[in-house]
């Protein structure tokens, strides 16, 4: 099994990391590990990721720099704010480095835009092999019930309507409050469909927007020569933050679904799903056939994907951060035995190396030795 290191060098507002640090620890890793990929960003320092990719050109692995896309870049003109249906303030997180997970607008081309600039602004004088494409969704509904309505500014409301949402009803369903009127029937390929038929309509708009913006973007990296890598929510959860991962695939080279077991924070399974309520965990338990918080259901859902054709590169949590992601040496090596026994060719070593222990590391190389 090949392995994708993900750097954190922190946020746009400071870095979190000295290059002579993270070279240190790439180093020890590409010694250590088969690794095919390296992801790292995205602090807004030009000069770190210079010396960053410069060290890796020693080396024969693949460099992607991570970029957010509808979240954390609020420069200016170059975004178009999210509006809320419910009026409600959507919960802050800052899980660590200062991570803001503040939702622009999902269908402005603006947001497209400010990303790009970004990345070419970033990664000058860098001889980068791709771009890592992270935030590709709507707010999840652990930020408040109203971020599962998703963007209600005048131009995503012409888009539900185009897309025949009946938004007069979804004004009223919102007024309602709790998660239940998200309550999923059946299950196809990663898709729910819902018990609400407006519900299920915007949904769908929700989940065509997002694929048809990451294919514009997409395309606009690949013209430029560039690999696109993109982040998702693992499986069980994508669809309520309208990531359908069988299109996306389609639409980039290589799919990461974080299928995170042991991260009490966005994207982590037992968070969004504690969020999202124990009549909807029950249901999708049901429709999965087992414990969707559970590493065996996350290894269930890798090899479906993989089944389907994706090119996927599961990320699992690796690394500790106090009160946010509990994983040890003994939780990564069983996960990583069971990923392998399903089949799984390369995975990403989440979601940030300078918090994986050497001791991990080590483990990981020897297990492979």
């Amino acid at each position: 099994m090949r392995y994708i290191l993900q750097l954190s060098t922190g946020s746009f507002g400071s870095p979190a990391c000295r290059a002579q640090d993270a070279e240190r620890m790439l180093e020890y890793c590409i010694k250590a590990l088969d690794v095919e990929k390296v992801i790292f960003g995205w602090a807004a320092d030009n000069k770190l990721n210079r010396e960053i990719s410069g060290m890796l050109d020693q080396y024969p692995v693949e460099k992607y720099f991570w970029l957010p896309v509808f979240a954390e870049i609020h420069s200016g003109e170059a975004v178009r704010r999210s509006v809320d249906l419910t009026e409600g303030k959507q919960k802050a997180f800052q899980t660590c480095r200062e991570d803001a997970f503040d939702f622009v607008c999902q269908s402005s081309q603006e947001s497209l835009t400010g990303a790009a600039e970004v990345f070419e602004r970033l990664t000058k004088g860098c001889a980068m092999d791709g771009v890592f494409l992270d935030r590709i969704r709507y707010a999840s509904g652990a930020g408040g019930v109203g971020a599962l309505y998703g963007c209600w500014c005048p131009a995503c409301l012409r888009f539900y309507e185009k897309n025949g949402v009946d938004t007069e009803r979804i004004r009223y369903l919102a007024k309602g409050g709790g998660t239940a009127r998200f309550m999923p029937k059946e299950l196809e390929k990663g898709i729910y469909r819902y018990e609400d038929e407006d519900i299920d309509r915007l949904m769908a708009a929700k989940r065509k927007n997002i694929t048809d913006q990451v294919e514009r973007l997409g395309r606009r990296f690949h013209e430029r020569g560039l690999k696109v890598g993109a982040d998702t929510f693992a499986p069980v959860v994508a669809d309520f933050v309208g990531q359908d991962i069988f299109a996306l695939a389609e639409a980039v080279d290589f799919v990461k679904p974080m299928v995170y077991v042991r991260t009490d924070a966005p994207a982590g399974l037992p968070f969004e799903l504690r969020a999202l309520g124990c009549d909807i965990k029950g249901k999708l338990d049901r429709l999965w056939g087992g414990d969707t918080g559970s590493m065996e259901l996350a290894v269930k859902q890798t090899q479906e994907l993989q089944g389907a054709g994706c090119s996927i590169a599961p990320g699992i949590d690796a690394n500790y951060v106090e009160d946010i992601c509990s994983a040890d040496t003994a939780y990564v090596k069983e996960y990583l035995a069971k990923l392998a026994a399903a089949g799984a060719k390369s995975v990403v070593l989440s979601w940030d190396i300078m918090r994986i222990s050497r001791e991990t590391i080590d483990a990981i190389g020897a297990a492979e030795s």
